[in-house]
């Protein structure tokens, strides 16, 4: 989960996270492309050559940028892509990423949420970081009748150039494009460094959050058990209070037994204080589980509350405290194996350790 800092250059410690900000931006970039089609930030994200596998389409990013932004969108015809669990690996001037995402998006009559996971690969060529390929993994969806009221006391996003976001940020003076820049020359002084340093931390217990993600919703035992540190403790209220062991076997027989689960976690503020750390991220986990009446969706929204500490360079969690802030219950309404529906065509899918597509794009 990170090298030690002690251990780590400075120059490294700056490309690193130089790096991760641009990676970053780039997934960002993209899912603001879709939503908004905007064709030449769209293409602008990608190198060349990139190729993307979504399923419904295969092919060179070039033309997935076309089938997404090119001619004239629907103005009202709204979508949002909101990434989360972003975990990046980089390796010298290529990197990996794995993305939740959590999609909206409208039909006749109705109106889905979609999750999902992007498997990213990255190049730097030239200074820049670029996305090289990206796979599509659907991992579920839910899809109720339209119920958006008849007055929108808001102000409404839209597609294109009527997106009043898009106009503030024209207004603004900001590009339809990502940040072409390689930054000017920076004297690297200690105090620069201990800051660096100090994100640095801040990045790897980032990337020590979304592991826990992924060993739970993966049901990858080998991954869980290596996120705590001796002695760490869990408090869910009634369903789990104790030793973190007890918790891991807890959480592989549920993902055994649901159908499926995603936890997308955003919000994360985190305090670094030495080789000790805690952190406040907030959690949207949706699950499916079987009924005697059918299946059950349940979106449940909370908090986790961690405490860190590094152990010979690693950073471990120490402690996890779950705070649940709010629950929905419904009869599942997945469509993934409905003929005709559009999750239809989104042929690779999530699954349980090691089946899983993640594993083989992450080895």
């Amino acid at each position: 989960m990170g090298e030690a800092m002690a251990n780590t250059d400075d120059g490294a410690v700056l490309r690193e996270l130089w790096a991760r900000d641009a990676i970053r931006q780039s997934i960002v970039a993209l899912q603001r492309g879709i939503d908004r089609s905007d064709l030449a930030l769209l293409k602008s994200v990608f190198h060349e050559d990139a190729d993307v596998a979504y399923g419904f389409f295969d092919g060179t990013a070039a033309e997935f940028c076309d089938i997404m932004a090119g001619g004239d969108p629907d103005p009202g015809a709204v979508t949002m892509h909101r990434p989360a669990n972003t975990w990046i690996q980089v390796d010298g001037d290529r990197a990996m990423s794995e993305s939740y995402v959590f999609v909206y998006s409208p039909g006749e009559g109705v109106q889905s949420l979609i999750g999902g996971r992007y498997l990213d690969r990255h190049e730097c060529r030239d200074g820049h970081w670029r996305l090289n390929h990206r796979t599509y993994v659907l991992d579920w969806n839910i899809n109720r009748p339209a119920s958006e009221p008849a007055d929108w006391p808001y102000l409404r996003g839209r597609k294109g150039g009527a997106d009043p976001g898009a106009g503030l940020l024209a207004q603004w003076g900001i590009t339809d494009r990502i940040d072409e820049s390689n930054g000017g020359s920076v004297e690297i002084s200690p105090e620069l460094m201990a800051q660096a340093r100090h994100a640095l931390a801040k990045a790897q217990i980032h990337d020590l959050i979304c592991a826990h993600a992924r060993a739970v919703d993966r049901g990858d035992a080998g991954l869980l058990a290596s996120l705590w540190s001796e002695g760490a403790t869990v408090d869910v209220g009634e369903f789990y209070t104790g030793d973190s062991q007890g918790f891991c076997e807890l959480m592989l027989e549920t993902a055994q037994t649901l159908r499926r689960m995603a936890h997308t976690v955003n919000n994360e503020w985190i305090q670094v204080d030495g080789d000790a750390a805690v952190a406040e991220s907030y959690v949207i986990a949706v699950s499916t589980a079987a009924g005697e009446d059918g299946d059950v969706d349940t979106l449940t929204g909370g908090r986790y509350l961690d405490r860190f500490q590094r152990v010979d360079g690693q950073w471990k969690t120490s402690h996890r405290t779950y705070v649940s802030d709010w629950l929905i219950e419904q009869p599942s309404s997945d469509q993934r194996d409905e003929p005709g529906s559009m999750y239809e065509a989104l042929t690779t899918r999530g699954g349980l350790y090691p089946d899983d597509p993640v594993y083989a794009f992450w080895s």
